[in-house]
């Protein structure tokens, strides 16, 4: 009875590791997407209520300073009529506001 309550339990734990396999090649919803931190993500949502772009040749510096999260230089612009945010810890080549994802990332 021993081995068969063994052979169960093994049976099943193959059978969670593949569920929790093949979950994990589904595309997150976030596919595609920077992962930012908080105030980065945060900063670039809020510009785009508080800065409205004036079309697409609109470019503009909109804020610069230290991010608490990455402490490093971020800034918040719009190139181009999209807005934008950069950051030496968590987007480096500067990432577009619908291209940015909310993440954990502390800058480290």
């Amino acid at each position: 009875m021993q081995d068969t309550s063994n052979l169960e339990k093994a049976i099943a734990f193959s059978f969670v590791a593949a569920l929790a396999t093949s979950c994990g090649t589904v595309a997150p919803e976030s596919a595609g997407k920077t992962p930012v931190c908080q105030e980065c993500f945060d900063a670039v949502s809020r510009a785009r209520v508080d800065h409205p772009a004036s079309g697409p040749t609109h470019n503009e510096v909109l804020r610069t300073y230290q991010c608490p999260c990455c402490k490093t230089q971020m800034s918040v612009y719009i190139a181009n009529g999209v807005h934008m945010v950069k950051c030496g810890g968590c987007a480096v080549d500067g990432v577009a506001w619908d291209r940015c994802s909310s993440s954990p990332h502390d800058g480290r």
